[in-house]
């Protein structure tokens, strides 16, 4: 039988310990553990347009909670436990509950950290679920529900300089049901309708650039990745990652297959003298299907290479120009979750609605300032701008009819975005932040004509504060 029981090591290990140690000794680990909580809140915003005119808006509010715990280490054992919870107090239309249901209309509340954590020496072993951030297996962390996986990490630092991990993982929690593969009741009946609740963890997973914001069933994900600084401001990352009999369903044909995810990176940091720091950035991503995923109307065997080029530190300013280009034939998968992204992705879109489809070519750039350096301390700003071509296609890649994915067409993408973040000093922990963008996506067909003409414009205005209770 898999090891499909790991949520349930860490309180079968607490037993364990309770009846193999000392009462002190366990009231000790427990009660010198340490016990944090964040409080949020998002307005959210979104406009759908339809060439120049808007055409369907809505908004959501919504306030959650995370209560996360550690227990102080016993002959190496913890055990860690976080909990979410995000609600909606005020009344949400139907309208706004279709259009959120896979971000922000989510009730409810998951247990999205339960593992048994054991340390020896440079190694650190988790096993049930936790949250994950490597490069091609991430969650992503910016809606109602942070996105956590279930099974077993290590991590080892034993050579100098270096990190090496390793994962494998049999379930994920996403941002909501729906995401989850919850059914949406289109009779607007209700009677069975499991829309709007917190997600759950099940064998389905985001595959950036190829499930969209839901869910494809899967069997097994196997990960592993290497970090290495030691030359002075250069970083080094090489990663791969398996993702096992995927089921997608495209069209009316079902598609099976295996996954291999690729990447490898570069960053450089050089300062100079006291004045700014320059900043160059080189990654190669790459993805393979077998099975009927590698069919020839699927197209998913792609290669981004992804250039960065920066300032940072330059009297409180920064600037960056960014390029990433795909493959002509083939679109290429991003990673697992909805953490793993690109160079040239905007803020709230994110990587998945443009940047990895066959034949694209993106440029970004960012400016950006620290207000810290004249007096205001916490204040951040940024500009976002970018915009994209595509080669006309020669062959379908996964997605039907979708923007960007069909035989004969080529798609152009425009958009820009501003942040503004404020750790207001007064309270420790207390952040204030507004996010906007604006992105249109247009396709043409091969004789010129034009197939797709919309857009989005998406308002965040959020609030948070993170504080210890314990320890």
């Amino acid at each position: 039988m898999k090891l499909g029981k790991l949520s349930l090591v860490a309180a079968v290990a607490l037993g364990c310990l309770a009846s193999a140690n000392a009462a002190d000794n366990l009231a000790e680990a427990l009660s010198n553990g340490k016990l944090s909580a964040t409080l949020k809140a998002t307005y959210a915003d979104h406009t759908e347009k339809e060439g120049t005119a808007d055409q369907n808006n809505e908004n959501i509010f919504g306030v959650g909670v995370e209560l996360g715990y550690v227990t102080d280490p016993l002959y190496g054992f913890r055990i860690g436990l976080t909990g979410q919870g995000w609600g909606s107090p005020f009344h949400v239309d139907q309208n706004s509950k279709m259009m959120n249901n896979k971000e922000w209309w989510a009730n409810g509340f998951v247990l999205s950290e339960a593992y048994l954590g054991y340390a020896v020496g440079k190694t650190d072993i988790k096993a049930g679920r936790q949250y994950v951030v490597t490069p091609l297996v991430a969650g992503n962390y910016t809606r109602a529900f942070k996105e956590a996986f279930e099974g077993v990490t290590i991590t080892n630092k034993d050579i100098p300089d270096t990190s090496l991990w390793a994962g494998w993982f049999y379930k994920f929690q996403g941002r909501s049901s729906v995401a989850m593969g919850s059914k949406i009741d289109a009779g607007k009946t209700h009677a069975n309708d499991t829309t709007g609740r917190a997600p759950l963890f099940k064998d389905r997973v985001i595959l950036g650039n190829l499930t969209g914001p839901n869910t494809a069933k899967f069997d097994d994900i196997y990960s592993v990745y290497i970090e290495n600084k030691s030359l002075p401001g250069l970083k080094l990352t090489g990663a791969y990652a398996a993702v096992t009999d995927v089921e997608l369903y495209p069209t009316t044909v079902a598609k099976n297959g295996d996954i291999d995810l690729y990447l490898a990176e570069a960053n450089y940091v050089l300062p100079v003298a006291d004045l700014l720091k320059l900043k160059f950035d080189l990654q190669w991503k790459g993805s393979r299907a077998d099975g009927s995923l590698d069919a020839k109307n699927v197209n998913l065997d792609g290669d981004m290479l992804g250039v960065r080029v920066g300032v940072s530190d330059f009297y409180g300013f920064g600037a960056s120009y960014a390029y990433t280009t795909v493959s002509d034939d083939d679109a290429v998968i991003l990673g697992v979750g909805n953490g793993p992204g690109s160079y040239t992705a905007m803020p709230i879109r994110g990587p998945f609605i443009y940047t990895g489809f066959a034949g694209m070519d993106t440029h970004k750039f960012i400016l950006n300032y620290d207000f810290s350096t004249i007096g205001v301390k916490g204040l951040k700003t940024a500009l976002h701008y970018v915009t994209g071509e595509q080669d006309r296609l020669s062959k379908n890649t996964h997605g039907g009819s979708a923007f960007g994915k069909t035989a004969g067409q080529a798609a152009e993408i425009d958009g820009w975005a501003i942040q503004a973040s404020y750790d207001i000093p007064s309270v420790k922990g207390l952040q204030a932040s507004v996010t906007y963008t604006d992105l249109d996506r247009k396709a043409t067909n091969a004789s010129g004509n034009k197939e797709h003409d919309f857009g989005d414009k998406e308002l965040w205005l959020q609030l948070s504060y993170k504080f210890n209770i314990l320890n």
